[in-house]
């Protein structure tokens, strides 16, 4: 080989198989890259079209079965002579029994294309959902769906799968219409992103935003807020931990805002059980758990009436808030301040006896309270100032000291202006006479004297009653005829029975303080027809 030999540059055709390993390894890049796009479709097609073979197949099988056993009869009856068939010449022809044979199956083809027709079947989740006429059809229903929840919460929604299509062949009146495909559409687990509010540590509902969160949280402290319009609010507050967390929900557990304000407030119903004790009634167990009496018929059905049984089960249904409102207000009040009633000793007034030289007067005061309340529930209350408007005026009583002192028997220091009927049950000094003692009207005379000392009686006559008079303590009534009758109270003892006669001067009971009594005495009243009369018209 000469130089010029070697100096010759390479032929295209050299040129053409030094490039050939690498155009055929970037081929079969590409063909593979081809094929991991290409083969997905191939496959899905495959599943299809296997899928729409078994279809067919099942109901050609099913409807074969059914027409081979009616010929197989026919074919018997024909053997056995049951039916008998006369075939024409030209039938016996294989030329025509091939026409007949393709035209049957044209016929019973396009009879089977007339009934049925391609559909697709939708699926959300391995579950069917519809039938539609393209995939078109379901992903329009889709989206119509999707867009009328997004306008409605003003945010995006999303279904956490596709919904995917199976194309088979099915009758035609198993298409749904368009109003049940987005029927179906709108029952999907929508998810969207959502604000849950947390109660100390505990979700307890979902609103579709931070900003609806706080329309609710303002709302509940507005709605409290409102009902103490008269009052100067210092403070309002949750008692609660509250706090704000974003989480993918479902669309239909978004709570809209007013329902979510009113769920705050009223909570959830708490069912508890109650014994009925001795002494309990409605009024006082629903006050008790801060119920209304409707309350509790309401929660009890059964109750009739308002009478209980000890041991009795009620039903107490309470609801209780999921979040508790602390508000602190003041309010300023005018209130009445009472006046002093002030006595001053009169000796020319009887022991017991009051009069009254100074009507008292009321003044007034405005008072500013701090209350703080839970809820609508006032829990403290304390006075933060207080400035008098009006001075109240004091009443003065002046209040007898002069002492009458009675003696039993004839020898007596002090003597009553009456007309003898009588004569003193007890001796002893009178501490409280007949009139108005303050406010309280005292009908009788209180006699002085030590436990045990004999009570007489004034005189004769016939025992009404002997026994226990309430605030009377042990007390005798006697009645004396002529409409006069005398009573004894606060006896210690009693000496005689009812229906019994007694004698003017008999010992009927010894001094005590049974009953509403201070001390030992004895309370001695004259009745006159029923009326109390001032005993001293009957004594002397």
């Amino acid at each position: 080989m000469n130089s010029e030999d070697k100096k010759r540059p390479p032929s295209f055709l050299s040129r053409l198989r030094g490039l050939y390993p690498e155009l055929e390894d970037r081929l079969k890049e590409w063909l593979v890259r081809q094929a991991d796009l290409i083969l997905p479709y191939f496959i899905e097609f495959k599943e299809s079209a296997r899928a729409w073979g078994e279809d067919r197949w099942l109901w050609m099988k099913s409807d074969l079965k059914e027409k081979f056993w009616q010929v197989s009869y026919f074919i018997h009856d024909v053997r056995t002579g049951k039916q008998r068939v006369e075939i024409p010449e030209f039938v016996k022809n294989p030329r025509f029994a091939a026409a007949v044979l393709a035209g049957f199956l044209l016929l019973g083809g396009n009879f089977y294309l007339l009934q049925n027709r391609l559909v697709y079947a939708a699926f959300y989740d391995g579950k069917e959902i519809g039938y539609v006429s393209s995939r078109q059809a379901g992903e329009e229903a889709k989206a119509r769906v999707e867009k009328e929840l997004e306008k409605q919460l003003g945010q995006d929604v999303f279904l956490p799968a596709p919904i995917t299509y199976k194309t088979s062949l099915a009758p035609r009146t198993k298409l749904n219409s368009r109003a049940d495909l987005v029927a179906a559409c709108r029952r999907l687990p929508w998810l969207t992103r959502g604000v849950e509010i947390v109660v100390n540590g505990e979700p307890v509902l979902v609103v579709r935003n931070r900003e609806a969160a706080q329309q609710v949280l303002a709302g509940v402290k507005e709605a409290y807020r409102a009902k103490l319009s008269r009052e100067k609010i210092e403070e309002i507050e949750f008692r609660e931990r509250v706090a704000l967390r974003s989480r993918q929900v479902a669309v239909n557990k978004i709570a809209p805002v007013q329902d979510a304000i009113s769920l705050l407030q009223q909570g959830r119903i708490q069912e508890q059980t109650y014994l009925v004790e001795e002494g309990d009634s409605l009024w006082s167990i629903a006050r008790a758990h801060d119920l209304l009496v409707d309350n509790l018929y309401k929660a009890n059905p059964d109750l009739t009436s308002d009478r209980l049984q000890i041991g009795q089960e009620l039903k107490l249904a309470a609801a209780e808030p999921l979040i508790n409102v602390m508000i602190t207000s003041t309010t300023v009040k005018k209130e009445a301040i009472p006046f002093e009633v002030r006595v001053e000793f009169d000796s020319r007034l009887w022991c017991g006896q009051t009069r009254t030289r100074q009507t008292g007067k009321e003044g007034e005061a405005e008072v500013t309270y701090r209350i703080v309340r839970q809820n609508d529930r006032p829990v403290a209350r304390e006075v933060v100032a207080r400035r008098i408007l009006k001075e109240p005026v004091s009443q003065v009583v002046a209040r007898g000291t002069r002492r009458m002192v009675a003696m039993a028997g004839g020898a007596q220091v002090s003597r009553g202006s009456g007309n003898g009927k009588l004569i003193w049950p007890v001796g002893g000094i009178i501490t409280s006479g007949y009139g108005y003692r303050g406010r309280e009207f005292h009908g009788a005379i209180d006699i002085a004297a030590d436990p045990g000392t004999p009570v007489k009686a004034g005189a004769g006559g016939r025992v009404v009653s002997a026994g226990w008079g309430g605030g009377y303590g042990r007390t005798v009534l006697i009645d004396h005829g002529d409409g006069l009758a005398t009573r004894y109270a606060h006896l210690s003892r009693i000496n005689v029975s009812r229906g019994e006669s007694v004698s003017r001067g008999e010992t009927i009971g010894t001094v005590g303080a049974t009953g509403r009594a201070t001390g030992p005495h004895l309370h001695f009243e004259v009745l006159v027809n029923g009326r109390r009369i001032n005993p001293y018209n009957y004594l002397r």
